[in-house]
């Protein structure tokens, strides 16, 4: 292979590297405590004098926020589109550290824990469909599912914003488990105490209210809109209504289960029962969260 084949032209290489700083991203990179020690998101640090990698497009100014608030000054992207940045005496607690730059982009978050590393904690929590619920997001489920770790053969006990909950055995394994349930709408700070009396870092989760779950409208297979109560010749009829995002269910003609539903990302989902008998149907939608719809009847009569 001969030396031109090997090594691209400098003008090449200059296109290149406008393209790289083209598409380079806003992102945090890295942070390291004050005795170099690599903080993974999510993770906790005894110590508060945090270091910040980056990078976004060059040579404008980059901001990194700490809860969406802006506490230090700005830095400086350099013409390879790093940046840096040295944030002393960090205070303790949870920490969500996001960068955003003069051109509008904005990081996702690196989440921070300044404190005492504890013996016991919480290591993830689900929705009762099994959906994973991260620190600082939301649900519209009322019952959680947590798992953890503690010291073997011993004992944590659970709190929510501040109020105790439960008392939960670890096994051998360092492992805990709790089922929580009716939990209102708002701000839930988790914690764990341990034998070591050091309450875990908070896990924040907002509750909110759920969407309705409900049939907004129904058509028949000849294209008309079926109120409530009224009739069809039609064999076929096709529901749309509202649910929480991505809840399943299904929809029922008195106690019989018709079709499986899941709403979309939106909340919005379409079902269709087919072959219906010559009767009056009342439909409601079950959600697998135990959820009820109210009835919608339809009468299916002869043509």
């Amino acid at each position: 292979m001969t030396d031109q084949e090997k090594f691209p032209h400098p003008r090449t290489l200059i296109s290149s590297l406008d393209k790289i700083a083209k598409v380079s991203s806003t992102r945090i990179e890295s942070i390291t405590n004050g005795k170099g020690e690599p903080i993974d998101n999510g993770g906790v640090t005894d110590n508060a004098d945090l270091s910040f990698v980056g990078s976004a497009q060059p040579s404008q100014y980059a901001q990194i926020l700490d809860n969406g608030v802006g506490t230090h000054p700005a830095v400086w992207v350099d013409d390879y589109c790093h940046f840096s940045a040295f944030f002393p005496d960090e205070a303790a607690g949870e920490h969500a550290y996001t960068v955003q730059t003069m051109d509008g982009h904005k990081s996702d978050v690196w989440r921070v824990y300044i404190g005492k590393a504890t013996e016991a904690d919480i290591d993830w929590v689900n929705d009762s469909n099994g959906n994973p619920i991260e620190r600082g997001g939301f649900t519209r489920d009322t019952e959680l599912n947590f798992v953890g770790f503690g010291r073997s053969h011993t004992e944590v006990k659970l709190f929510d914003n501040g109020n105790y909950l439960q008392t939960l055995a670890v096994d051998g394994n360092s492992h805990w488990s709790a089922f929580v349930q009716h939990l209102v709408t708002g701000l839930h700070q988790f914690t764990v105490l341990g034998p070591d009396e050091v309450l875990s870092r908070p896990w924040v989760i907002e509750v909110k209210e759920s969407a309705p779950l409900a049939i907004q409208f129904v058509i028949d297979s000849n294209l008309k809109l079926l109120g409530n109560h009224e009739k069809t010749t039609a064999k076929t009829v096709t529901f749309v209504g509202t649910a929480n995002p991505n809840e399943k269910g299904f929809l029922s003609d008195y106690d019989n289960d018709v079709a499986s539903i899941h709403a979309d990302s939106n909340g919005v989902f379409t079902v269709t029962a087919y072959d219906l008998a010559e009767k009056v149907h009342t439909f409601r939608i079950k959600s697998d969260n135990g959820r009820l719809s109210d009835p919608w009847t339809v009468r299916v009569v002869a043509s």
